[in-house]
């Protein structure tokens, strides 16, 4: 799991860099302080779904990006639910059409 924080956390600095903001700045943006955004950067801290949310509304990467670090397409993620253990498909069902919601509403709203 570390690895994967760790990795997260350089795709935050890349788009934080790309941003040209310092880690103060994008804490603000992500409605954080500056110290825990510093923790998720360097791999320390989780980043929770309401800010991976936030990281997409905000700064536009997106979520399957951020976290897998590639565009997901919908054949991508058939096979990620395909590969899901069974009990575990219902919160990813819906934590999949909780972002598909956001994205309609973020789309709604430019």
């Amino acid at each position: 799991m570390e690895e994967v924080l760790v990795r997260i956390g350089k795709r935050l600095y890349k788009r934080r860099k790309e941003m040209r903001l310092t880690q103060e700045k994008m804490a603000e943006l992500l409605e954080m302080s500056a110290s825990f955004y510093r923790a998720i950067e360097r791999g320390r801290k989780h980043i929770s779904i309401e800010k991976i949310l936030l990281v997409y509304e905000r700064t536009g990467l997106s979520p399957d990006y951020l976290l897998a670090g590639e565009d997901l397409s919908d054949k991508a993620v058939m096979e990620v639910l395909k590969n899901c253990p069974e009990e575990k498909q219902p919160a990813l069902e819906q934590v999949l059409a909780d972002l598909t919601a956001l994205l309609a509403r973020t789309a709604e709203k430019e």
